[in-house]
Parts: C-alpha cells; structure tokens; sequence
C-alpha cells in the first residue's frame, strides 16, 4: 500500500526493511544450489532494501539506504539444462544456454522533496546517491552436446563483469564506482472515497564502474585453439530496470477499503486486489497466486506474502517491516 503522506505532518525517524524475491521456475533458497526440482519460467529476481529516514519537514526528508538488486535471466531450456544435469539425466542431444546476470549490493544516500499540487493532488521526488560494493553483470551464451556414449562437448561466449569471479576461481578483485537512482509518485484523491496513485521506483538507475574486471572471450570443452578468455580492468555503465506501479484505493463508509495494484519489475508481473479493515490487509496477487498479508498502525506496518505456506519452498515471497518514531 502507499506510504503516509507527508503533507502536514511533524517530523519523524522512519526505520524500515523490505525485500521481494521470486522466481516462477525455482524455489528462492534454491537460487544458488540446486535445480533438480526447476520448472517453468526464465528468471530468478531479488530486489532489498534497508535504511533509516528523517522526515525534516512535510516538504523534505532525507537518509541513509543499504541496497540489494539481482536479476538472474534464463532461458527455459537453459532451466531444465540445469535440472537434467542435477539429476544426472542428461540425454544425448544439443542443449542451448542462454544466461545473464544483474546485480549490485550498495549503499545510497538520498533526499525526497514533495510537492503538493493542489488540495487533492501531491507529487515527490527521491534523489539516491549510490556507492556500490558489489558487482555482477554479463552473460553466457552458447551450446553443449551429449553424445549416446555420454561424452560431451560445449563452446560457450562470455562477456562478464564482477568483483568476484563467480565462474572460475571465486577470488575477489578490487572494484570502484557511483551511481544513481530516481523515485518518483504522484497521488491524487479524486473524491467520493477514490485515490489514484502512480509511482516509478528506481528510475534512471545506473552505476559507472570507474573500474571494474571484465571476463572476455568463450570457454570450450575439449579446448579449442580459437576459444580462450582475455581479462582486464575497465569502465563500464551498468543499467538496472525500473519498477513501475499502479494503485487505485476506495474507501467505504463501513471503514472497509479495497484495493487493486499493479506492478512491472524487468521480467516480474504483479496484479494484486484486496481489501482492508482496521489496520489488517488481505490481498490476493492473481499472477503470482501469492496472499499478501499486512497489518499498520501509526507506528507500525508489518508485511509478508507468499504462495507457499511452507515458505522454505516458496517461489514468491515478499517481506517488509516499517518503524515511525515522531520527533518533538
């Protein structure tokens, strides 16, 4: 749901916690261990964040944001390459890879500015200055062979950029960079219960690597004298995908409100409808069959979805705490 508004209110600390994880093809403790149970879907997505905020006045805030952005893409073929080869039952024929990696861990300051536009409309802005620590970024294409006797070949083309190489020796490289980001939202209640609100998350997002180590070239089994790999430092601009959203509230003269969002992260969909009461939420996200689960007061608001009960198994999970303190 939309945060408070700031439009009027004292000064505050605000202390929160978010993260969302998912992945239609495996479980998010699977992530990095083990696909034999993978199926349907091409990515695997996480997105975290943890900081404190000052609210100085209804116009300006500011603060300090611990970050975490990964996307891991795929192709469908390429997850049940990986599930085959988990449970040892690699059958003779081509298999295709298609691979591509997307992250950054770091820390951002940042100032929101709002705006108010008229008596029902507002508008804000948060300007994030990124320091990242953390960096993978590239991707693997190319196909593999098994023949009916069980061998195997591959030639694979690499373009990979990190701080530590994740692919061959696990060793960790120096790396150095900044970045931004840009959040925007624009509210507007329209009347007889109705408000309308339009946000843009992480908008603009780009970190430039002043160095960063790159992986260039193909790697092949048996070796094959034209395919090897070249490493070296470089520049590089990386670019991290919006997330967009949509909310549309009613309230009731019951107290009962309800409500439909919609959200896009890079590859992610969300449509989520639910309805409110006295501080509890129950949503129900349609494409992600997730129930969202949420509780607020002026204080606090608590969050937790899923559409597993069993969560250690579950594809979609979405977890957020928010802490407010008023400052006299």
């Amino acid at each position: 749901m939309s945060l408070p508004s700031l439009a009027g209110a004292q000064a505050q600390l605000h202390v929160y916690s978010r993260a969302l994880a998912t992945s239609p093809a495996i479980a998010i403790e699977k992530f990095d261990s083990n696909w034999a149970s993978a199926g349907a879907g091409n990515y695997a997505q996480v997105k975290a964040r943890a900081g404190i905020e000052l609210k100085l006045n209804p116009s300006w805030s500011v603060g300090l944001e611990q970050r975490l952005d990964y996307l891991l893409h795929f192709s469908e073929p390429t997850a049940q390459f990986y599930k085959k080869l988990e449970n040892q039952g690699l059958a003779p024929g081509e298999y295709p890879l298609q691979l591509s990696v997307n992250a950054v861990l770091g820390t951002s300051v940042f100032a929101q500015y709002f705006i108010p536009l008229s008596s029902n409309g507002s508008f804000s802005i948060k300007t994030h200055v990124l320091q990242p620590s953390r960096v993978q970024d590239g991707q693997l294409t190319g196909v593999g062979h098994v023949a009916a006797d069980g061998s195997s070949d591959y030639r694979y083309e690499l373009d990979y950029n990190y701080d530590q190489n994740q692919l061959v020796n696990g060793n960790d490289y120096p790396v150095s960079g900044w970045g931004h980001s840009f959040d925007v939202r624009y509210n507007y209640k329209a009347g007889s219960g109705w408000t309308f609100t339009a946000s843009g998350l992480d908008i603009w997002h780009r970190i430039y690597w002043s160095a960063i180590n790159r992986d260039l070239g193909c790697l092949s089994r048996p070796n094959q004298a034209d395919c090897f790999v070249t490493s070296k430092q470089k520049n590089q601009v990386q670019n991290l995908p919006v997330t967009s959203e949509i909310l549309i509230e009613k309230s009731l003269e019951s107290g009962l409100g309800l409500y439909l969002q919609a959200s896009q992260w890079s590859r992610h969909d969300s449509l989520q409808m639910g309805a409110n009461v006295l501080g509890l939420n129950l949503g129900v996200d349609l494409l992600n069959d997730a129930i969202h689960l949420a509780y607020e007061s002026d204080m606090v608001r608590l969050k937790l979805a899923s559409e597993q009960l069993a969560l250690s198994k579950s594809k979609y999970l979405q977890v957020s705490l928010d802490v407010y303190w008023p400052i006299l």
